[in-house]
């Protein structure tokens, strides 16, 4: 159980350090606010939720929601809540549908690979 605490930790960093990366090559205060984050952002995130998901496959949904969760968090100590807290909440929900199925997919090779190596 503790290696969980370190993995949540490890993904939501990853989600927040792709938000930065994107804001700060994008010259933008919030990174959904360039194109990048589409093209590279959302890809990125499933990605780095699909190899979680591989390597944690137990309750895989967690690690496509997590990365999401670490921007959510950025965004809320590099520029405070806001008045459009609640729509950009509700935008992080629906943006972790594609990281949640990566993560579920990630998850679903790794029950195959291991269904394989069994003797």
């Amino acid at each position: 159980m503790k290696r969980n605490h370190w993995l949540y930790l490890v993904a939501a960093a990853c989600g927040a350090a792709i938000w930065i990366l994107i804001a700060l090559a994008s010259g933008r205060k919030e990174a959904w606010d360039s194109n990048l984050y589409f093209s590279l952002g959302i890809p990125a995130v499933c990605l780095v939720s699909m190899v979680f998901g591989f390597f944690e496959p137990h309750r895989s949904w967690r690690w496509g929601v997590l990365p999401l969760v670490g921007q959510l968090a950025w965004m809320l100590l590099s520029q405070g809540p806001g008045n459009l807290l609640p729509l950009g909440v509700i935008v992080f929900g629906v943006l972790t549908v594609p990281s949640i199925i990566a993560a579920r997919i990630g998850a679903a090779i790794a029950r195959k690979t291991a269904r394989r190596n069994d003797p």
